[in-house]
């Protein structure tokens, strides 16, 4: 008896052994779709390793699709796909910084879509700011985290005004003090640099304009650039471009396109505003 229990219990464990490699290689996988930019289908294959981290992968790259490439009345449904995606790896991995992280940006681009109120009412800004003061408390190196709580500070304190700031106790400095926090740690990733160019371009006074304008123009794309970093860099470009005609309701159209807001200015016509490369738009 103790044979077949010591057999069983080896045959066991090279079962665990060999779906852990297995995960791991179609993450791998997963990983090398993502970097072409199909994110779709890079989702679906992190989605079926079962594992937080791929359920953190599949959320990042619905989430990536939703702000770079979905058209508009499509982004809601990759949105909720990731939010869900999200919550399964954090309910299979709690302490995993990637799921709380996904589920921030999850919560802050629905917010986006839905409007301030359903927002409100539906408590996303309380939700998603728990989720960084999660891991904040585990990594408090982490530069995305920083990243996300900078873009949750200037978020609220652009859209909700006084009003917002008073309910959430968002604050623009400390928004700016994240992100100097995320950039202190990864200076060259350009979609913490977009991010928070672009967030400082929609506060809209002259010195965080200015600012959003020394980021852009520093930046560089690498040598041999993923799909996500080409995309970033061509809305960086446009941005660059909306913010150098100096002209308020254009930088305004800009902002509220890239941020995927529900209701966008409507542009006037002396700047060209192209898709970004890869799109099918």
């Amino acid at each position: 008896m103790r044979r077949t229990w010591q057999t069983l219990l080896g045959v066991g464990l090279w079962m665990i052994a060999a779906i852990s490699a297995a995960a791991s290689s179609d993450l791998t996988t997963a990983r090398e779709i993502f970097a072409t930019g199909d994110f779709p289908r890079a989702a679906e294959e992190a989605r079926s390793t079962k594992t937080a981290k791929g359920w953190a992968l599949a959320a990042r790259a619905g989430l990536v699709h939703a702000d770079l490439v979905a058209e508009p009345q499509d982004r809601l449904k990759f949105i909720e796909q990731a939010e869900e995606d999200a919550r399964a790896a954090i309910a299979m991995a709690p302490d995993f910084a990637e799921g709380h992280l996904q589920l921030a940006v999850a919560l802050g681009f629905k917010a986006r879509l839905e409007g301030r109120l359903t927002a409100h009412a539906e408590g996303y800004a309380d939700e998603a700011r728990a989720h960084l003061e999660y891991v904040a408390v585990r990594e408090p190196d982490n530069p995305w985290m920083y990243a996300l709580l900078g873009g949750w500070h200037l978020e609220i304190s652009e859209v909700g005004g006084f009003l917002g700031r008073t309910i959430y106790g968002a604050e623009v400095e400390e928004g700016i003090q994240a992100y100097d926090q995320a950039l202190s740690l990864r200076p060259d990733d350009l979609v913490i640099v977009y991010q928070c160019a672009l967030q400082l371009a929609a506060l809209g006074d002259e010195p965080f304009k200015s600012r959003a304008m020394t980021l852009l123009q520093k930046a560089r794309l690498p040598d041999n650039p993923d799909a996500l970093e080409t995309l970033t860099f061509e809305r960086m470009r446009i941005l660059k471009d909306a913010l150098a005609t100096d002209n308020d309701t254009m930088i305004e159209h800009v902002v509220r396109t890239q941020k995927g807001d529900a209701v966008a200015v409507s542009a006037p016509g002396r700047l060209q505003i192209r898709p970004p490369i890869g799109s099918p738009r």
